[in-house]
This record gives C-alpha cells, structure tokens and sequence, in this order.
C-alpha cells in the first residue's frame, strides 16, 4: 500500500441504519483506480449514539465523539487492501443542503499503521457525503 495516497478515497454516498442509540452508518466511497484494478470499497461506522436514525431529527445537528478506546466512541473501519482498517471518527455533522437533501460531514482519522501498511500512517480526512437512511 506504499503508493496508496488517502485523497483517493472520497465519498460518495451514506446511508444510516439501526435503531436510536445504536446507529450504523455506512459510507460508499468512489470507486478509483489502483495497480491496474477498480477498488470500490466503503467505510463501515458502528455503535453510534445517535438520539434518531430519521433524517429531519438530525438535520442542523453535529456531534462530538471520543476516540477509540475511549467510552462512547464509534467502531468504524475501512476495507482496502484485503485488510480492515480502523477509522476513528471525531466528528459527525448532518446539514441541509440547497437542494434540500441532508449532507452528512464526517471528521476522523484513518488509522493506516495498525493494518501492517508501512504508509501514509495515520491521516487525518474531511469527508461530504449526502446522506438517507432505513428508518421508516
């Protein structure tokens, strides 16, 4: 994975899950071009305490989360590479856009060195998604 540059990986939809209190968001990334093959590849979150999993009760909403393994924080991993990678997520904001969609923006860190990659190491990222959800 020495090559792999993280501004590669940009989202392009996400879609929340689960029951109050117990949230799962998943995040599809485009896909893109890596050693002569497509990688199509998404970021799973788990475990969130979110107080909804209804889009107009998060709307204009942001929440704060510890790291893991700090108490509350948000199980989340990426899979590249034919290895899961931990993605620790500080930050989630949920925010209308002009077109009246809800665009969720996640603040994290791809935590690269634990996988066994020898770079990038961990690398702060900003993702904007438009966001919908199961719930009905």
């Amino acid at each position: 994975m020495e090559d792999f540059l993280a501004k590669e990986l940009k989202a392009r939809h996400a879609i929340l899950s689960g029951m109050p209190g117990d949230v799962s968001i998943t995040i599809l990334m485009r896909p893109f071009l890596r050693h002569q093959e497509i990688v199509d590849t998404s970021i799973r979150l788990d475990a969130i305490d979110l107080p909804s999993n209804r889009l107009g009760d998060l709307a204009g909403k942001s929440f704060e989360f510890p790291t893991n393994p700090d108490e509350g924080y948000i199980d989340g991993s990426i899979y590249l590479d034919n290895a899961h990678h931990p993605v620790d997520v500080s930050s989630l904001n949920f925010s209308k856009s002009r077109d009246g969609l809800l665009t969720l923006v996640v603040k994290g860190v791809y935590v690269f060195d634990l996988g066994g990659l020898d770079s990038p190491g961990n690398t702060p990222f900003i993702l904007a998604a438009t966001v919908s959800s199961c719930a009905v």
